[in-house]
């Protein structure tokens, strides 16, 4: 399955060291270079030397064609990256004879727009929680990973989710 991915999984995997689960859980991943952009403006930022080395090595950039839907949902108050982004899942599921990918993004509204496309949609939480049920990392690292994500970052849950977390973790 191909990832695609936004920017705020991208600097929130990263500031928590867990950017390299995405090449594990994936066959590939996508972003555009609207969201390289964005990640990587602040090149003092900590994580900057992470997510410059996951371009480096398997992060991949990937092009859309379809400038006037990218222009449509950009009138609809969605940042440039996650227009991208769904641009360019659009495109692939389009052309793909699979419907073998996911959209990675934690936007609510541009989750719902994701959603109302028929795209197959997670986010930072939902790649943290497959690296569970893959065995990629154990229920106390996932357990870490969100303390970190809650604690030193500006990622916020609300904590009846945080409580759903916990107890799905607690179902593997």
């Amino acid at each position: 399955m191909i990832g695609i991915v936004n920017a705020s999984p991208l600097i929130y995997l990263a500031k928590i060291g867990g950017i390299n689960l995405l090449p594990k859980l994936y066959s590939e991943v996508w972003t555009t270079y609207n969201v390289k952009k964005e990640v990587l403006r602040k090149p003092t930022a900590p994580e900057s030397l992470n997510l410059q080395d996951s371009f480096d090595s398997w992060l991949n950039i990937k092009k859309y064609t379809n400038k006037k839907l990218f222009t449509k949902l950009l009138k609809m108050n969605i940042h440039a990256g996650e227009c991208s982004i769904i641009v360019l899942a659009l495109e692939y599921k389009e052309t793909s004879e699979k419907n073998d990918n996911i959209v990675i993004l934690d936007d609510l509204a541009s989750r719902e727009i994701a959603h109302s496309l028929n795209l197959k949609i997670t986010g930072t939480l939902g790649v943290l929680l497959k690296a569970v049920k893959a065995n990629f990392i154990s229920k106390p690292q996932c357990k870490q990973y969100l303390k970190k994500l809650i604690r030193n970052t500006t990622f916020w849950i609300s904590a009846t989710l945080y409580d759903k977390l916990l107890d799905e973790l607690d179902r593997f």
